[in-house]
């Protein structure tokens, strides 16, 4: 799959970049524009002081108990239970730490909603690409206007089924990631279903899972690359000073790679629909 994926992807370079360019770079700037956006509104929204940590508590206690001792000997050792019942019982169940929630909410907001929009863009690319790739396949003359032309006629559908996956994924994605990528391997072929043969929403999703039985691997692995080349974008941007060329570079590394897996993508359609007729 990704052998024939390559030999397409470099036939057509050009096609195939334009073509999922036009859904990539708005997901990009979406998704860049609604981290930042919202990292800020996090940082400085106003959220409540935090509050000191069980284990705060406890030194504040400890500290009290030597500097202004009870006046009896009964009652500094009373008061030393009580502390030390506290501590144990705080390692037993102690509450989730303030400190580590605040850090996480910004953290998988942002996850949430760069998974979601790049899902979204690496859909409406997908399902334009697929009417393309299966007239290249067929040497016949098609370009981008042929494969957005396709997909526009079933721009509502797919905007709908889209969202429903971006959601799911977005979700499966803050559950560490893996079950996120295992869900958008298995809405792979959601997009043709849309486009192609009509279907929508939950039963475009469904009919994926569905036949995708005995292509699990092949699917794994061109979402596995599509990580891979997620992973990359990022690594590139790091390279750039800080700024707006920082989510240009990672966008521009994610339109010239994102094609080659969303080839395998539409190839893969292809052979599930033939082994469906044979």
């Amino acid at each position: 799959m990704i052998a024939r994926s390559l030999s397409l992807y470099r036939r057509h370079f050009g096609c195939l970049v334009f073509t999922c360019a036009v859904a990539l770079l708005p997901a990009n700037v979406l998704a860049a524009g609604a981290v930042v956006f919202g990292l800020a509104a996090l940082n400085a929204g106003g959220l409540a002081p935090e509050p000191r940590t069980h284990s705060e508590q406890l030194l504040e206690k400890q500290r009290d108990l030597r500097e202004s001792p009870p006046p009896t000997a009964e009652a500094r050792d009373a008061r030393a239970r009580q502390i030390g019942r506290e501590a144990l019982q705080g390692v037993a169940g102690d509450r989730f730490d303030a400190t580590i929630l605040r850090q996480l909410v910004p953290i998988a907001y942002a996850t949430a909603i760069a998974a979601g929009l790049l899902l979204a863009g690496l859909f409406l690319a997908h399902a334009a690409l697929v009417p393309l790739v299966l007239e290249l396949t067929q040497d016949r003359p098609a370009g981008a206007a042929h494969a957005w032309a396709a997909a526009g006629a079933r721009i509502g559908p797919l905007l709908g089924t889209g969202l429903v996956a971006a959601l799911l994924v977005a979700l499966g994605t803050l559950l560490f990631v893996v079950p996120g990528l295992v869900l958008a391997a298995g809405f792979s072929l959601a997009p043709p279903l849309v486009v192609l043969e009509g279907l929508s929403g939950r039963a475009a999703l469904e009919h994926s899972w569905r036949r995708l039985r005995g292509h699990w691997p092949a699917t794994l692995g061109l979402w596995a690359l599509i990580a891979v080349f997620s992973v990359l974008a990022s690594a590139l941007a790091t390279l750039v000073p800080l700024g707006v060329w920082r989510p240009i570079t990672a966008a521009v590394v994610q339109v010239v790679l994102y094609p080659l897996p969303l080839v395998g993508l539409a190839l893969l359609y292809r052979e599930v629909s033939l082994d469906r007729a044979s």
